[in-house]
């Protein structure tokens, strides 16, 4: 049942169950306590497996429209969203580990 906000008035949905059961199991890793140092051996292999995990995911998306179906494995075409989270989630983990308040910060001003 919808259920309306003090503030504004305006109707708001129910809260499901499935989003209320994701948002608690879904924890954030611990970030670095030191950004990585630019030009450093650490924030290249960072930015190649960066570069291949996303050439990976784009690949297996162009492929989910390829009228050839024979592929089968890791590499195939996404058959649903939840494999695209599979292959996106561990990406944005390193993302979110490899990142400090200090770098993300400094580039913002």
């Amino acid at each position: 049942m919808a259920q309306r906000s003090a503030e504004s008035g305006l109707m708001s949905p129910a809260p499901s169950e499935t989003s209320v059961i994701s948002a608690f199991s879904a924890e954030l890793p611990t970030p670095r306590s030191h950004p990585l140092i630019p030009g450093s051996p650490k924030e290249t292999a960072l930015i190649n497996y960066l570069d291949d995990r996303i050439l990976h995911i784009t690949r297996r998306y162009a492929k989910s429209f390829a009228a050839d179906g024979s592929e089968r494995g890791n590499d195939a075409g996404y058959m649903n969203f939840h494999q695209v989270i599979l292959d996106i989630e561990p990406v944005l983990d390193v993302v979110w580990i490899s990142a400090t308040r200090k770098s993300i910060f400094s580039e913002m001003s």
